[in-house]
């Protein structure tokens, strides 16, 4: 089901240009990354940098393979953060796109999961999405800006896929104080900043704003959260855009019902696929999965 605030947040102007750059990328996010239910957007995990295999391969294939990694990022995570003891309550979803993390930790840990978007247009796709996957009783969606959290019943954990570069972090970690109970974690995987060329490429891109795990861990701090796993997976997500990159590249060569707008898209993707590729090759960027307990 899908759910709005008691009382709706003020959203900055910023909040809703990111809203609506999220609403208006969903058809493309569906084609690259679907066709669902569960749809994921972000990285892969390739085990020890294994690259994927990408000569004479098609679109189709390549998106499975990009699938493929990317709930493989996810079971990683799981790993990592313990999720058997940690993510299988009461949980939020921050962040939460098109509802594939959500979805993931409803029907792996049987989570009760609240799926926390911005962007308006999501929503019902993840209730729906949810219902697909017969977990619509553990799913539901809230519309709202992050650090407008409406405070209700405790929850046992909040999770971040690549989503965190978008908040406020220290409002952020401050609303997560009054809604999470003592001793939950928050568990955020992102891309963090190690020189300024690396925060301009992430940026430009994905209109967010990137900071170092040092900046994480000071605004938590200033909210009553520790910082107490770090787990760097830089060299295993690598590979994600060469593969990204050798999709976006197929369906330009293959094809022929492309719109100019969409092979405008297509190219300006390919181009930032790249840019990170390169970024993250060169130690400009890392990529890392945190753990935080509220104190």
């Amino acid at each position: 089901m899908s759910i709005s605030p008691k009382e709706a947040p003020v959203f900055p102007d910023e909040v809703r240009i990111v809203g609506q750059y999220y609403d208006d990328k969903t058809t493309r996010l569906v084609r690259k990354y679907g066709p669902g239910p569960k749809i994921h957007y972000h990285v892969g995990y390739y085990p020890s940098g294994s690259a994927p295999v990408l000569e004479d391969v098609t679109p189709d294939a390549i998106r499975a393979g990009i699938r493929q990694h990317q709930e493989g990022l996810l079971r990683f995570a799981a790993e990592a953060w313990g999720a058997e003891s940690r993510l299988s309550g009461r949980i939020l979803d921050v962040g939460c796109g098109l509802g594939g993390g959500s979805l993931f930790w409803a029907q792996e840990y049987g989570a009760e999961v609240t799926a926390v978007t911005n962007a308006p247009d999501h929503a019902p796709i993840v209730t729906e999405f949810a219902r697909e996957c017969g977990v619509d009783d553990r799913v539901r969606t809230l519309v709202c800006d992050a650090m407008d959290l409406p405070v209700e019943a405790p929850y046992d954990a909040a999770v971040a896929i690549e989503s965190s570069g978008y908040f406020d972090r220290p409002r952020w970690f401050q609303r997560l104080a009054r809604v999470l109970r003592p001793g939950a974690s928050v568990c955020v995987e992102d891309v963090f900043t190690v020189r300024p060329h690396g925060a301009d490429v992430w940026t430009e891109y994905f209109y967010c704003k990137p900071a170092t795990v040092h900046d994480y861990a000071e605004a938590a701090a200033s909210a009553g959260f520790r910082l107490v796993d770090e787990v760097d997976a830089t060299a295993e997500t690598a590979p994600f855009w060469d593969e990204s990159a050798a999709w976006t590249k197929a369906v330009l060569d293959t094809d022929t019902s492309l719109s100019p707008v969409d092979r405008r898209h297509l190219r300006i993707s390919l181009m930032a696929n790249q840019a990170q590729g390169a970024e993250w090759r060169a130690g400009g960027l890392r990529l890392s999965f945190l753990r935080f307990e509220l104190t």
